[in-house]
């Protein structure tokens, strides 16, 4: 009976001892096989997002652009994406295209642009939206001219030869300062502006022509806009008072004031005191006055 006890314990213990070292193999090998696959699927990931061209920004559209060119706007963009991050990671990739970023680079090299909006629609696609500005004037100061858009902000450099001043007929005014002006400068106030561009329509409706260069200030910081007219005479306005009255004003001493025959020799004609109007004639040193109330057709002298 003991030898048979001394038997099959040995015999038991054996098993035991295979059975445990397939079992470390076994786990062993799972771990193995677990790290390679995690390590595989980290590489996988990593290649998909920012080497693939599954994130590869492929689809870019703008809206919003009146006056500038989406082509243009496009293409620069397609060029700001080119390269590659420390020479690795591609800039157009998808997770890299910052928004505030890339309205900036837009706002940067497109001075119509008053702002952007970008949004990103996963995987590939960047939408741009565009606000122009409106430009009302052109600014001359000292040997550069700048475009000034509705708030009255200088945006950028003038070229007399785009579409933007050709084809909107962008009146000229040119500061007698010559100071110096920089971009992004606020020139004028909206009001300003509106009253400007009110004097070409408002002379038309007394018969009178400018051109978009016979427009001058002092300076912008003086409340007043002075314009050659059809006869030759500087006429003198200020911003400070109804442009309807000034007007008004003006065609009563052009057509009840003066002679016919005297139209071509007045100098200039000013209008910057509220219900008094001065002219002065050509090779004369005192100016003539004429009073008169806002709105009225009287003087202290005669009706009109």
């Amino acid at each position: 009976m003991a030898r048979k006890y001394i038997k099959n314990c040995t015999g038991s213990s054996g098993k035991k001892k295979s059975s445990a070292k397939t079992s470390a193999f076994s786990k062993a090998l799972s771990r193995i096989i677990f790290h390679v696959l995690l390590w595989g699927f980290f590489a996988v990931s990593i290649y998909i997002l920012f080497f693939s061209e599954y994130l590869k920004v492929n689809n870019i559209s703008i809206t919003g652009t009146q006056e500038l060119s989406s082509s243009d706007i496009q293409k620069s963009l397609e060029e700001h994406f080119q390269g590659k991050f420390f020479n690795v990671i591609p800039k157009n990739n998808f997770l890299f295209v910052y928004q505030k970023r890339t309205a900036d680079f837009l706002e940067g090299n497109f001075k119509k642009i008053r702002a952007v909006t970008v949004s990103k629609k996963f995987p590939d696609a960047v939408s741009i939206n565009i606000d122009e500005r409106k430009a009302v004037l052109v600014w001359c100061s000292g040997e550069n001219c700048f475009l000034i858009d509705e708030n009255g902000i200088a945006y950028n450099i003038a070229d007399f030869e785009s579409p933007e001043i050709v084809q909107n007929h962008l009146l000229r005014i040119n500061d007698a300062s010559a100071r110096d002006v920089a971009i992004g400068e606020k020139i004028t106030s909206s009001s300003y502006e509106q009253y400007v561009v009110g004097i070409k329509d408002a002379l038309k409706g007394i018969d009178q022509e400018t051109s978009d260069e016979a427009y001058s200030s002092p300076s912008n910081m003086a409340d007043e806009i002075d314009v050659k007219i059809t006869t030759g005479a500087q006429v003198y306005f200020s911003t400070q008072f109804p442009l309807d009255s000034a007007i008004y004003s003006l065609n009563i001493v052009l057509k009840k004031e003066i002679p016919q025959e005297k139209i071509g020799d007045i100098d200039y004609i000013d209008l910057r005191s509220e219900g008094r109007v001065f002219y002065k004639f050509k090779n004369t040193e005192e100016p003539a006055e004429n009073k008169s109330e806002n709105n009225s057709i009287q003087t202290e002298t005669k009706k009109l």
